[in-house]
């Protein structure tokens, strides 16, 4: 709920480099967001699951697009977008962060680096994998995870086209999520990357379901984004992730890196 008496934003405002259009990452971050905490969004307009689409959309015009965010008086810049650093190895994506905060001086992260905060928060390393990607950028995600000292114990991927990411339910990812746990018993979490379909939503279906944590690559983001803000309100009914940001509940557990 806004407050009549504040600006949008009031509290912290967080800007968004989004690969392309930004619709589910939006609906997640409303729901999610404390009063008073605001994103600050641009696009990309990537057009299509293709490495050299990659460079000349988001990687080539970085800086400026960072720049214009700082300009806009945000307090924390997330890099989005798995496949954009994962295709470059790992390393790539403190070598982004550094370009950002070097170039505005605003600290920043990247959804793969998120996410392996994240598993890592949650106590996990034996990590099953689900994905929207084609097989190369799905293959890339799991060397990345691999390098990062995590054994990926089972992965999947939907192989979802990419302008038809929004069109995948939840119940959907959640069933894939769930077969993909059933076949792999040594898993003590699953997760599920690209804040451009609806896993946010499967999520609490599958830790119910399945019993083991799950980090899906908007709850990552904007986790990140909350923890190194000190933003620990509690939020309820979106997955251990999010409830682990109130201090009640890192009390209680393992704290991030």
């Amino acid at each position: 709920m806004s407050n009549p008496e504040k600006p949008f934003g009031w509290r912290k405002r967080i800007g968004i480099l989004s690969p392309t259009v930004i619709e589910t990452a939006s609906y997640d971050f409303h729901r999610l967001a404390p009063d008073g905490v605001s994103m600050c969004a641009i696009t990309s307009n990537v057009e299509h699951w293709n490495k050299e689409n990659f460079k000349e959309s988001v990687l080539d015009p970085l800086i400026a697009h960072a720049k214009y965010l700082a300009s806009r008086d945000v307090d924390f810049i997330m890099h989005c977008g798995m496949p954009v650093v994962t295709t470059r190895g790992k390393g790539f994506e403190e070598e982004i962060v550094k370009i950002i905060t070097d170039a505005t001086g605003i600290p920043a992260s990247t959804s793969i680096r998120s996410a392996i905060l994240a598993l890592r928060h949650l106590g996990v390393k034996n990590v099953a994998l689900l994905s929207p990607y084609p097989q190369e950028l799905h293959q890339s995600a799991i060397k990345f995870l691999k390098d990062s000292g995590f054994n990926v114990v089972a992965d999947h991927t939907e192989d979802v086209v990419f302008k038809r990411l929004q069109d995948v339910t939840p119940a959907h990812i959640a069933a894939a999520g769930q077969r993909l746990l059933k076949s792999a018993p040594s898993a003590d979490g699953i997760y599920i990357p690209c804040n451009q379909w609806s896993a946010a939503d499967a999520a609490p279906i599958i830790e119910r379901e399945c019993g083991v944590p799950v980090v899906t690559g908007s709850h990552a983001d904007h986790w990140e984004a909350f923890r190194v803000l000190s933003i620990n309100d509690r939020i309820e009914g979106h997955g251990r992730l999010m409830a682990s940001l109130s201090t009640a509940s890192l009390g209680n557990g393992a704290r991030a890196s």
